[in-house]
Order: C-alpha cells, then sequence, then structure tokens
C-alpha cells in the first residue's frame, strides 16, 4: 500500500497572528485540543494500539487498560499545518520563535521592559509600539482631516468617524457604537453598573473618564459640592444659591410687583421691565 507523502513545502505560512496583551479573545481562539489521548503519559501510550486512516487523516488509539477509544484527528490536522505544536493547547506554528511567542500566552512571561516606565511586554513589537507614547510619534495618518494616531486600531476606530460605519450593537436595545469600548460602556445602562468608584467619596461611575473628572474636585485646594445632586462649585456663594433650587426658596423678592427669583442677577434683569431700560449688546 503507497503511503501518502506530506510535502511541507507546500505548505502556506501564514502571517503570525498579533497578540495584544490586553486582548482575551486570543485565548478563546485557541484551539482546544486537549484530548485524552495527549494527556496520557508514556507509560499509558505503550498499552495503545495505533490505528491510522490515510483518507480521512485520522489516528485512534485503543488502550487494552481503559478500554476506551481515543480520537487524534484534529491533532493530526494540526500538525500538518507546522512542526512545532504547543503542548497546552495544540495549536501549531511553521517556526520554533512562532511557537516560543505564543508560550508567553500561557506562562504569563513578559521579557521586554520599557526602561522609561518599566512595564512590561510579552513580545517586542508590543514595546515598540509603547514606545510610541513617549516618542510621541504617531505614523498613521487620516487622509480626510489630518489627525494622527501612534497605533493601527486607533486609526482604524478613528476612521469611522468619518464613514458613520458602527459595527457594534447593543442585542438589547439596538443602538450601535463605532467602538467596542463604547458598547461595553453602554451595556452598563442596561445592567446598572457603576465599575468605577472614587477612592476618596466611594462615588461611582459608569466610565472611567467619569471618575477622572470628579478626581479633579478632590484636587482642588476648596470645593463645595451639593450634597443632592454632586454638582460642584468654586465658592461657598454659588453652592448656597444651587442649594435653594432643590428646596424651593425664592429669597430675592421685586418690591415693586411681588415676584420673587432665587439669584440677584435675574432680579435685575427682570427690574429693566419696570424701570424701561433696555439691555443693550456690544458687536
Amino acid at each position: 500500500m503507497a503511503f501518502i507523502k506530506e510535502e511541507s513545502e507546500d505548505i502556506k505560512i501564514e502571517e503570525t497572528f498579533k497578540v495584544k496583551h490586553e486582548d482575551t479573545e486570543e485565548q478563546t481562539d485557541l484551539m482546544a485540543l486537549k484530548e485524552e489521548s495527549q494527556d496520557l503519559n508514556e507509560t499509558e501510550k505503550k498499552d495503545l494500539n495505533e490505528k491510522h486512516n490515510f483518507i480521512t487523516g485520522e489516528i485512534s488509539f485503543y488502550c487494552s487498560q481503559t478500554g476506551k477509544t481515543y480520537c487524534q484527528k484534529r491533532a493530526q490536522k494540526t500538525r500538518s499545518r507546522g512542526h512545532f505544536t504547543c503542548q497546552q493547547c495544540g495549536r501549531s506554528f511553521p517556526r520554533k520563535d512562532n511557537l516560543k511567542m505564543h508560550m508567553t500566552i500561557h506562562t504569563g512571561e513578559k521579557p521586554y521592559t520599557c526602561q522609561q516606565c518599566g512595564k512590561s511586554f510579552p513580545r517586542k513589537d508590543n514595546l515598540k509600539i509603547h514606545m510610541r507614547i513617549h516618542t510621541g510619534e504617531k505614523p498613521y495618518v487620516c487622509g480626510q482631516c489630518g489627525k494622527s494616531f501612534p497605533h493601527k486600531a486607533t486609526f482604524h476606530t478613528h476612521i469611522r468617524i468619518h464613514t458613520g460605519e458602527k459595527p457594534y450593537i447593543c442585542k438589547l436595545c439596538g443602538k450601535t457604537a463605532n467602538r467596542k469600548g463604547n458598547l461595553t460602556a453602554h451595556m452598563r445602562v442596561h445592567t446598572g453598573e457603576k465599575p468605577f468608584t472614587c477612592d476618596q467619596c466611594g462615588k461611582c461611575f459608569v466610565r472611567k473618564e467619569g471618575l477622572s473628572k470628579h478626581m479633579e474636585i478632590h484636587s482642588r485646594e476648596s470645593c463645595f459640592i451639593c450634597p443632592q445632586c454632586g454638582s460642584t462649585f468654586t465658592d461657598r456663594k454659588q453652592l448656597k444659591s444651587h442649594i435653594l433650587t432643590h428646596i424651593g426658596q425664592e429669597p430675592l423678592m421685586c418690591h415693586l410687583c411681588g415676584k420673587t427669583f432665587t439669584r440677584k442677577a435675574n432680579l435685575n434683569t427682570h427690574m429693566k421691565i419696570h424701570t424701561g431700560e433696555k439691555e443693550t449688546f456690544h458687536m
């Protein structure tokens, strides 16, 4: 019987997949090849009888100890695409350095460290992209408005402003978003989640930007916050005037008609009705 010879030179080497350390989708895309036959140790393998179907590419093992048959068709197909296979997830690569790079996903190793801020990365090109924060390099330029970006992903997101594309859709209300992060933030409207909490006053926010803006209040030497709605003011007078809008007090009264106002500026404007004074506008 003639054996089919695999010609590795005909195998097309796919472009190396670019891994982002914060992207959990890479982990979900990893091939689930932890089948029972791969978990057997060397001693157990001696008790296996191998059968190879050269038409389907399927390899099956019969264990004389357990009486079970183990299928390894997917693993065989994976090996046919490359010579270096990950022992943890079964993914196969054409080059050893590709496998080494992939293994950092499982080990959590981050050997490339930024000398300026100390942040570490699993890949050299990740560090190179990070360095643009320090150098100010922005190689991706929008052809429509001229705005430049340090990262390709943010550049593509920006382009959607011009095209109007909003590929991310809320399954609950149908609202669309141009960024995945915006959709994630929107979903908190439905869930009520507010994951960003101020460590000084305990106030919670839907978005990180909201917390950052709020923190500016605490950074001031003196700030005045309305206890009812959280509005902030730079001086006590503004806060006092604002609080009156909540309790319904109208302490400022027109002595001519008896009409009341919460703010002196509004009363002064009203008085011009009685005096006949007209407001002047400067061009």
